[in-house]
């Protein structure tokens, strides 16, 4: 598909040139092949997160290295971020360590688990890592409501800072749905909202500072977690606010801060000068949301990031050095 509206191949080489070569595409998703009865349930599943169709055609290595190759982007880090059972997570997160044998030079593995069962979830740390040498991680804001400073995810947690993992962090639809989309699909109003609950859920619960070595890449800079972050040290640490742990105002910068950031449909400044205001540019990746952003979409966000002033030539090139050191197995395959 060419974007008539833009000069795909000018933009890619004017991004290439001024981040010193191909990009490290942190946000991408894939999806294993589906039975009939999978596919119905997914299409379903469209239908009641009120799109009007699927957003995005099925997913093949072939169409993936296609884009891949045509916009300027050397790897993928693949993900699949759903509420999985332990079976699904299992199946999908071989289906994708697969891809990656296949095409070590080319993808990444992000697996997935399935915090919906914490035991089993902690399971397929070790078995993601050791079995099937994934290079990081995946989570959903919230499992059935749940957000990421529930302590029922204490353990799994404690098994990613052991394991000094890399966690991608993707948007669902939030329990109660329907009374708050206003009939518009999860991406369009409530996917950055609830970027925003998790995150602040996980703050005031000290999740980022009692696992330090847990690396969080969130997606869509952040939803809107930035233009909220003022708001959450201040009005957030008034007596009258629930706040169990104690966190203080300062520690509430220290967490956003130290979080980690892709650019994937939020390149435009209302999106990149917030979160430049709560979190440096060595702590920003490239991301494209390849396939359900939308081609076109994609190559809007990929010339304004081209053209940014926001970001310098070098703030530009540290998306990748930022990306490899997100995710050593890459970097270690990269020179194999």
């Amino acid at each position: 598909m060419v974007n008539p509206e833009i000069d795909v191949a000018s933009a890619v080489a004017r991004l290439r040139q001024r981040s010193g070569g191909d990009l490290i595409d942190v946000h991408a998703h894939y999806t294993p092949p589906l039975t009939e009865a999978e596919l119905a349930r997914l299409l379903a599943s469209f239908r009641a997160g009120h799109f009007t169709a699927p957003p995005a055609g099925p997913w093949s290595v072939e169409s993936a290295l296609e884009f891949m190759d045509g916009h300027g982007i050397s790897v993928q880090m693949l993900s699949n971020p759903n509420r999985l059972t332990p079976d699904e997570a299992k199946s999908y997160n071989d289906f994708g360590a697969k891809v990656v044998r296949e095409h070590p030079d080319r993808f990444g593995l992000l697996a997935n688990l399935p915090l919906i069962d914490p035991v089993k979830a902690v399971s397929e740390v070790d078995r993601a890592i050791e079995d099937l040498g994934a290079d990081g991680f995946v989570l959903i804001t919230n499992y059935e409501g749940a957000y990421l400073g529930d302590p029922r995810f204490t353990d799994v947690f404690a098994a990613l800072d052991e394991k000094r993992a890399t966690v991608f962090l993707h948007p669902v639809i939030p329990a109660g749905f329907p009374g708050l989309a206003c009939g518009r699909p999860g991406p369009v109003i409530e996917f950055p909202m609830d970027t925003a609950r998790t995150i602040v859920d996980a703050v005031y619960a000290r999740v980022f500072l009692d696992f330090p070595n847990i690396n969080f890449v969130i997606s869509h800079a952040g939803g809107v977690l930035p233009v909220l972050a003022e708001r959450i040290g201040s009005t957030g640490m008034l007596p009258w606010v629930s706040n169990s742990r104690g966190v203080t105002k300062d520690e509430v910068r220290q967490q956003i801060a130290g979080l980690f950031y892709d650019t994937a449909l939020a390149t435009s400044p209302n999106a990149l000068l917030p979160l430049l205001e709560v979190t440096s540019p060595d702590h920003i990746v490239f991301g494209s949301d390849y396939p359900p952003g939308d081609v076109e979409l994609i190559e809007a966000h990929m010339e304004v990031l081209s053209r940014t002033a926001l970001l310098s030539d070098h703030q530009l090139a540290q998306f990748s050095t930022t990306a490899t050191t997100l995710f050593p197995r890459l970097a270690a395959r990269s020179d194999a």
